[in-house]
């Protein structure tokens, strides 16, 4: 088990879910969700704020990549989201950094001020490889202090 499923696993609310870890790159991640009748709505199709606490944890991992390197942590600040049709199944969620981040810039910013901002898109596929989710996390980072 990697630290990084570690920690997720630690999370009571994430661990839950038990979503896996199974990518984890600088600036991407893919985590999965299995298919739980507890994680269904009275349709019969995943609950949306279990599609969300896939999304958001796919999301949390990229950003953690980013700040956890730099001394940094993450806070969730604001989020668009859409879901684009009925879930069914288990759940794959791919996350990747904004490809306009300016790597470099971002770590600059950082170590002078402390603090940073950052993006990261995640959208989640069924097991069809339809696009039942897409959104963009927005995150502030900030030093960790000892």
């Amino acid at each position: 088990m990697s630290d990084k499923q570690a920690l997720l696993d630690s999370i009571a609310y994430v661990a839950w879910h038990r979503q896996e870890l199974r990518v984890e790159e600088p600036g991407r991640a893919v985590v999965v969700q299995p298919d739980r009748a507890d994680l269904r709505n009275y349709f019969g199709t995943v609950h949306a704020g279990a599609i969300y606490t896939l999304a958001e944890t796919a999301a949390g991992v990229v950003a953690d990549g980013v700040a956890r390197p730099l001394g940094g942590f993450i806070l969730l600040g604001a989020a668009e989201l859409r879901y684009t049709r009925r879930a069914e199944g288990a759940l794959e969620a791919a996350a990747r950094i904004d490809p306009g981040t300016d790597g470099a810039a971002l770590a600059r910013e950082f170590a002078g001020a402390g603090r940073g901002a950052l993006a990261v898109a995640v959208a989640i596929r069924d097991p069809g490889g339809e696009t039942v989710f897409e959104g963009t996390f927005h995150y502030a980072m900030r030093r960790r202090r000892q």
